[in-house]
């Protein structure tokens, strides 16, 4: 797996267009948790310069390098990798969501 200081390479390489999708992330909802994910709509909505079409292509080669995943052709969700790039490149890590293990049903 990749360094940070790898990763902070990598982002300071990264074009625009991947570079502000990474960061809409936490700049749209702030309080979100790993691996929550935005809506392709909601990412055109928050990103004027860039055409739907160009934000999904660029989600595509994302989840091409493990750094997203597409879930239902219409949400965009970091993976554990892009959560740690989104975290290099913002500075702000999004809380891992953990709950107490449900315990069986009686039988």
């Amino acid at each position: 797996m990749a360094t940070d200081e790898q990763l902070k390479s990598y982002a300071e390489s990264l074009p625009s267009i991947y570079r502000e999708i990474l960061t809409a992330f936490p700049r749209m909802e702030p309080n979100r948790r790993q691996g929550y994910g935005l809506a392709f709509q909601t990412l055109a909505a928050d990103l004027d310069s860039f055409r739907l079409g160009e934000i999904i292509l660029a989600c595509e080669q994302l989840e091409q390098r493990n750094l997203v995943e597409i879930k239902h052709k219409i949400f965009v969700h970091p993976t554990q990798l892009g959560e740690r790039l989104i975290g290099i490149i913002t500075g702000q890590s999004a809380p891992v969501v953990q709950v107490p293990e449900l315990p069986a049903l009686p039988t």
